[in-house]
């Protein structure tokens, strides 16, 4: 153990994942014509959106905000939209305490999202109404929007900088056609879990985007819309990334426990996998703490304490694919192996 922590010194490995405020969220809010109760409302479903990874629209049909959730509100803010938008809402935030909040989605049956989620690569290219292609630019209204809505919907996203990063032979043409080669190329050399190419089109009467998004090892999928107002149409956007990314990420009431396992990962062959392997460990959402029992012969054991069944566990640890579960187990005792 003593060479693992001079390693430690030395090495930190990137993560793929990035773990997100799940204890706050903001509505977009007409404070003029709706009532203090409304905002709040609206601010709660937000909340309670990014938490579980629902939609609002979803939030709304199961009427689950009631007067409990009220309760758990710490404070509330404004914040206005840069005045260049020329937007005349304003931003609802609320702040609630988290472990009341994941108390009350359990008993409500409101499934909870973990806060350890995958980041994705974002890169917006925007044609003017006179046809010009440009990058957006991070003092842009389509890059605003876009970035305030994924953080609404706790879509964790690393937009792309073109005046700091290269990305070789790539142009804003790449982004307006989908080019799958810049995907494969931003999946292969980025630590990323999903890529979104964004062409937005000003028009004289409204906006229209397409977008590519490709998931790890998973099929691009293509979508458009035309819509009138900016900030509309791209949090209609967010809501779908936000779909795609919670999707088989979501743990249900029936399936959170307190729960001791024993875990062994074999087939560990260098010091950089031990690594990775401990760094997973540490900020993964479903492990409440942890002990090394053992590192021999490149196979490490463990005593777990998880919050979820070890049937949970397991199939989340297998969607992440850092390490895959063999289906050898006995009892409260799971093994895994490293990936490759």
């Amino acid at each position: 153990m003593k060479l693992l922590l001079v390693f430690l010194l030395f090495y930190c490995p990137t993560l793929l994942a990035v773990d997100v405020e799940t204890d706050r969220a903001a509505a977009l809010v007409d404070n003029q014509q709706m009532t203090l109760d409304e905002q709040t409302e609206m601010a709660l479903a937000a909340v309670v959106s990014k938490k579980s990874g629902w939609s609002l629209d979803a939030i709304r049909q199961k009427n689950v905000i009631n007067e409990s959730f009220n309760s758990i509100i710490l404070r509330n803010y404004y914040q206005k939209p840069p005045m260049a938008l020329g937007n005349n809402s304003m931003w609802f935030n609320v702040v609630v305490d988290e472990i009341k909040l994941k108390d009350l989605m359990i008993e409500h049956k409101i499934p909870v999202w973990p806060d350890n989620r995958g980041q994705i690569f974002v890169w917006i290219v925007e044609e003017s109404v006179d046809g010009e292609l440009i990058n957006a630019a991070p003092d842009s209204a389509t890059f605003y929007w876009l970035d305030h809505w994924l953080k609404q919907k706790g879509v964790p996203a690393r937009f792309y900088d073109y005046q700091d990063e290269d990305l070789l032979v790539f142009q804003p043409s790449d982004v307006r056609y989908l080019n799958p080669d810049l995907i494969d190329f931003v999946e292969q050399s980025t630590d990323v879990n999903a890529v979104l190419l964004v062409f937005v089109k000003h028009q004289r009467s409204g906006f229209s985007y397409r977008y590519g998004f490709a998931k790890t090892d998973q099929q691009a999928s293509i979508k458009t819309l035309k819509f009138i107002e900016l900030a509309s149409g791209l949090e209609t956007l967010a809501s779908e990334i936000q779909a795609i990314m919670s999707h088989d990420q979501q743990v249900f009431a029936d399936e959170f426990s307190q729960s001791t396992v024993s875990v062994k990962v074999n087939n560990l062959v260098n010091s950089d996998q031990v690594l990775k392997l401990l760094n997973y460990f540490d900020n993964h959402a479903l492990i409440d703490d942890y002990h090394i029992n053992q590192l021999k012969n490149g196979q490490l054991s463990a005593m777990m304490n998880i919050n979820v069944l070890p049937d949970t566990f397991v199939k989340f640890v297998d969607e992440e694919q850092v390490i895959e579960h063999l289906p050898l187990d006995l009892g409260h005792s799971i093994l895994f192996s490293m990936t490759k």
